[in-house]
């Protein structure tokens, strides 16, 4: 998974309602590793290509957070990069591969307000929360000017939580 973002954003896709997996969910831009990549930024530099239409050269590898669980038990390797280009621009130039219907840029400041977070607990082979960030109409920059509310939940809520106690020392 690439967790992509910059100084005032983090960037999120919603997957296309078509997928056979996640459909219509909140993620990151990512997928699986091949045989012939050696590391997560091997495949988070691919991923990135394929999925945005953009060169690997406008994002700066920052690091990887840990490792989250799927509810299958799949693991998730999160790679950290900043995007070295202007929000306005990758917007602009951005072009799905089918992958995601929308790209949204969302405020730090709107993931940072601790009130904005829920979160249940799932009760499987162990206990674990499941984080729950509600992406509110109007809060973000959307490729489209299709501004629907979202629901950053799953995985991918998880990891951007991960980061915050990271960053944040909390």
């Amino acid at each position: 998974m690439l967790f992509l973002c910059n100084e005032e954003h983090i960037f999120l896709i919603k997957r296309a309602e078509g997928m056979p997996t996640h459909g219509g969910q909140i993620a990151f831009v990512g997928g699986h590793k091949k045989h012939t990549e050696l590391n997560p930024w091997d495949v988070a530099q691919r991923e990135f290509e394929e999925e945005t239409n953009h060169d690997r050269s406008c994002i700066e590898y920052l690091g990887c957070l840990p490792v989250v669980m799927t509810a299958r038990l799949q693991p998730i390797i999160p790679v950290v990069a900043k995007l070295a280009m202007p929000t306005a621009q990758f917007l602009e130039e951005v072009k799905s591969n089918g992958e995601w219907d929308d790209i949204l840029a969302y405020p730090w400041d709107e993931l940072l307000k601790e009130e904005n977070w829920e979160y249940a607990w799932r009760h499987g082979q162990e206990s674990s929360a499941v984080m729950f960030h509600p992406i509110k109409s109007g809060s973000y920059l959307p490729l489209d000017k299709n501004v629907k509310q979202h629901l950053l939940w799953g995985a991918t809520a998880h990891m951007v939580w991960n980061f915050l106690r990271l960053y944040f020392n909390k």
